[in-house]
Order: structure tokens, then sequence, then C-alpha cells
């Protein structure tokens, strides 16, 4: 029996060397038919972590004594095999299949492209024709696209409610990450080709999952995936519309933001409110129902069968709105601070507006975030109201706080530069944000409990582990955000994976290193030096051991907590934000 891991280590991505995929087909159904005996017996009581797929998947491979670098292969048949029956059980018309566009010949394809990937134009000049006429004809939706936000917005819009994804091994991995951690039934089917051109597919095997059918299955796993969708549904413009009826003025979208025709007196609103309902995973606003419901529903919210239409009274949803608001003024802020020219894959409010309408309408969500959790006062009594306005304002303050300390650090000599400094920095910016997020749902629910004592500890681990994260992630392109890699170097702003380098670098070294902070164009050059000189420092081995300690210490603070509905979903917080 495979052990469940309490401590869930940082989830590492399996490297491309292990992600071969055998050649012999008979290889391929012996890795299947072991996964599917040593996945039998699994409750299914919770889904199976990545660590979890990993070590069973590894003890298959030295039972069979076959080679380590078919590690992906075997990761993805256990995942499989877990997952099988519920799949089944699924309605055809309740999923979604995801194709490669490698599939397609590309000097034939007629298809054409959206913003949900190829739309295909069924001239029948590749395999991709074939598949989807069949499956669709089952009931499924098809995607042919790569990467997760197209297979995301579908899974949260509500439409679908398992996925079976077809891919090579490395694009499967990235793909169905976030898939696994909303917790619904996913299969997966890696290509026998890699390289984007000339790939080929197991067909009868493709098409064996995609008809899989059952009636029934005997146990289905909790899913947070039904309270995430409860959040994207805040932000639907007629139920937004709604939950903000008695605090904006009416017909605040008569024009475009930008229209010359917009009402000089509502183009603040209608920036806002435009802004307020654009990107965003929002989980901050799912935070905040997750954690009303795990205080009132306990693990019914999790179950498939849950009827969440009437869990959240009004207040409650008002008050997740608030979060998310704040948390958006915030963001424009941060970027007016931060000159960063892009959000969500969009240029940056102040880039489209100006620095002065950017301010007042970061200004206006905040206090439309305060506005709206006081107006919950007669539903929730005064002091109940009173307590989530003082939480919202201690991390509104400390926010502040560890804003300013870094822009203050950014006009300072960065070689007198500390960890702690930093790491004080990241627990007054980020730490509180979560806290609050979760505090408002809690205390909606009732008087606050056990859980307020742990619960600073555990937003203060995550928080940090979350920045230095995020400080990782800067050095990388990201092209569904802020689509420039190394901003952080760019503003000579103050990381920690900075104040590791200088701590460790020779005279040359450190020169060097402000050389590169100060020097201007070139920003690929300078962002793919500094990546080497940190390589060479152990920077990055480095801050992600900082990021696995606070990730076990965020943990840890968790495993206390009652009721364990509550401890189950900080833990899932620390899962999922820190992978």
């Amino acid at each position: 029996m495979i052990r469940r891991l309490d401590d869930r280590p940082r989830r590492a991505p399996v490297p491309k060397a292990l992600k071969a995929v055998p050649t012999d087909a008979d290889l391929r159904e012996k890795i299947r038919e072991r996964a599917r005996a040593a996945t039998a017996q699994l409750p299914r009581a919770k889904p199976l972590r990545h660590a979890d797929v990993e070590q069973l998947a590894r003890a298959i491979l030295a039972e069979l004594k076959i080679a380590e670098n078919y590690i992906g292969f075997c990761m993805v048949a256990v995942s499989n095999e877990f997952w099988r029956p519920q799949f089944a059980a699924i309605p055809y018309a309740r999923r979604l299949l995801l194709l490669p566009h490698c599939l397609r010949k590309a000097a034939a394809c007629r298809g054409t492209y959206s913003a949900l990937g190829l739309d295909c134009a069924a001239c029948g000049a590749c395999l991709i024709t074939q598949v989807k006429r069949d499956a669709e004809a089952l009931g499924y939706r098809v995607l042919v696209a790569e990467g997760t936000p197209a297979v995301l917005q579908v899974i949260l819009s509500g439409k679908v409610d398992a996925v079976l994804g077809v891919a090579c091994l490395d694009s499967l991995e990235k793909a169905f990450e976030r898939v696994a951690d909303l917790g619904i039934p996913n299969l997966a089917l890696p290509l026998l080709v890699d390289g984007c051109v000339d790939t080929t597919v197991e067909f009868d095997a493709m098409m064996g999952l995609v008809r899989l059918h059952a009636s029934r299955v005997e146990e289905r796993t909790p899913s947070y995936v039904y309270l995430l969708r409860s959040a994207e549904r805040l932000f639907e413009p007629g139920i937004l519309d709604a939950l903000l009826a008695d605090e904006v003025q009416p017909a605040a979208e008569t024009a475009k933001p930008s229209s010359d025709q917009a009402d000089p007196l509502r183009g603040t609103e209608a920036i806002a409110l435009d802004w307020l309902r654009t990107g965003g995973k929002r989980f901050r606003p799912f935070v905040t129902l997750a954690g009303y419901a795990a205080m009132t529903l306990g693990d019914v919210a999790l179950r498939s069968d849950a009827d969440l239409a009437d869990a959240f009274p009004e207040v409650v949803q008002r008050a997740a709105v608030a979060v998310e608001a704040i948390h958006k003024a915030s963001l424009v802020h941060d970027d007016i601070e931060d000159n960063d020219a892009f959000r969500y894959g969009l240029e940056t409010l102040h880039r489209r507006y100006g620095v002065a309408n950017a301010v007042n309408v970061g200004d206006y969500l905040v206090g439309l975030g305060y506005r709206l959790v006081a107006s919950g006062a007669d539903e929730l009594g005064g002091e109940t109201v009173a307590d989530m306005l003082a939480m919202l304002s201690r991390s509104h303050v400390r926010l502040s706080r560890g804003q300013g300390a870094e822009i203050l650090w950014r006009g300072r000599d960065l070689r007198a530069l500390r960890p702690i400094d930093c790491l004080t920095i990241y627990a007054l910016k980020t730490a509180p944000a979560f806290e609050a997020a979760l505090y408002i749902g809690l205390r909606a629910a009732g008087p606050a409990g056990p859980w307020a004592a742990q619960l600073e500890a555990y937003s203060r681990y995550l928080g940090v582990a979350y920045q230095v994260l995020n400080d990782l992630k800067d050095l990388r392109l990201d092209g569904k955000d802020k689509l420039v890699a190394g901003q952080d170097l760019l503003a000579a702003r103050p990381t920690v994976l900075l104040s590791f380098a200088y701590e460790s670098a020779d005279d040359a070294r450190a020169a060097e290193l402000t050389g590169l902070i100060r020097a201007e164009g070139d920003v690929e050059a300078r962002v793919d030096r500094l990546l080497a000189l940190y390589e060479s420092l152990g920077v990055t081995a480095k801050a992600a051991d900082l990021v696995d300690r606070y990730r076990h210490r965020a943990t840890a603070a968790a495993t206390g907590v009652e009721p364990p509905a509550l401890r189950e979903l900080m833990h899932y917080v620390v899962d999922v934000l820190l992978r």
C-alpha cells in the first residue's frame, strides 16, 4: 500500500530524460497492467499527490526491472488507473477531450486559430478530423490546444467534469498540473513520438479511453473544483452586477471606459469594474468561500453531488468579492510602483489610462472592498463585521509597509541587502493577503476559534514561500502575464535571490551583479547572465531549499487545526500555491 505523504514535498517536474515512451507495445501494456493492479485497492478519499504517483511508479519499474527513463510514462499509467473508474462514470456530455496541434498535417491544414486553440475545418487531411467527429458524436467537448489556460477556462465554467488529454509527456505534465490540483477525473495518453512534428498516437488505445463508460462508481474523490467554480461565478456579469447593485452607480457601463462618450462621473467606476472582471485566478475569493464552507458544510462541499447554489449567503459572496477588489487594487498600485508594462497579458492600467487614473481606480477598489464588508453588518452583526474590517485594515497596513520597504531599498546599495531583510518584506507584502482572505470566510461562519492562533504563522510561511517562488519565476518568460522576463532585475527590486547572490559572491562577481542591475538595454542577455551567475553561486538551489522549508512550516502550522475540513483546505492551499 502506498504511504500517504503528510509532509508534502515541493512538486518537482520530471526531468526530460525520464520521459521516454516505450516503443514496444507489449512493454507499454505490461506497465499499464501493473499500474492497474497497484492502484486497485487504493482509497479514493483523496486525490493521489504528485509525490505519491512518482513513488508508486518507481516501485513498479523496480519490480518489473524496467529502466528509470520510463518513469514519466509509468506515472501517467498510475494516475490513469486511479481515475479510470470515476472517469468512466462521467457522462460523455460532461467530458473534455484535449488534442495536440502536432497531430495535424501543417501543410494541408485549413483550420484557423482562436483564443481556445485550433478551430478544425474538418478537411479530413489528418487524424484530428476523425477523432473530433467521433468524440463529439458521443457528446464530448473537444479542444485542439496546448497548455492549461483553455482547459481551465472550460473546467471552471462548469461545462465539464472530466478531462482526457493527448500530448507528449512534457506537455501532459504542464497541462495536467492544474487539472490534478482541481481533483477531477482525468486520463492522459502520451504520444509515441515527441518533437511537435510527425507525431503518432496509439489510435485504438485513444478511442478506447474516449469510449470508456460505466453507469456508476463506488467511490468518488472529493474535489475543490466546485468551490473554485463558485468563486469564478461571482465575477460573471449578471451575478457581479447584482452583488454590487447597492454599491455602484446605475448604468456604470453605458460606454467603454476609454470611450469619448464615457460619462466622466462614471469613468472611474467603469474602469474599476472592468478590471475587477478581468483576469486572475480568483484564488483569494475561493479561499474566502472555501473557509466559510469548511466551517458550515465540512466535507460535503467537496462532493460531486453537492448543491452549492444556496451554500453562500449574499453577504458572504459580497465579502469574497471585497477580498478580490482589494487584491486587484494592490495589483494596480504595484504595477505603477514597479512600472510594469503587462498584467494578464494586457497592458497595465496606468499604461492604458495614465498613472493618475490608475491610482484613483486602485483607491476606488480599496474603498469598494471595505464598503462591501461593512454592508454586511445587519446580516452578520456588528462585532463580526468589525473583526473582519480590523483584519482587512491590518492586512492593508502591513502590505503597504512591506511595499514601502521594497521601494526604499531600490534607492540603496543592494550589496547591503541581507536575506532576512527580504524575508521580512515578503512576510509583510504577501502573507497578510492570504491571512485576510481565509479569516474573512472563517469569521463570517462564526466566532473565532482555536484556528485563529495558527492562522498568522501559517499565512506568514505560505506568503514567504509563495514570494520566493515568484522570484524564481520572474527569471523566466511568462506569456500569460507580464510577458517580460527579469522584471525584478530591471526594477532593481530587493529579492532574496539577489541577497543570496551578494552573500556568496566574491568581489568580482559582486561587481558584475551590480553592473547587471545598473546596465541598460539587451534585457535578454542580462537575464541570461544573471541566471548563470545565480547557478554558479548556488542561489537557485538555496531558494528552492527555502521554499521547501517554509512549505514544511506552513503544512506543520496547519496540521493541528480543527475542524478537519479546515485543516484539509489549508493543506490544499499549500499544495496549489507552492507547486
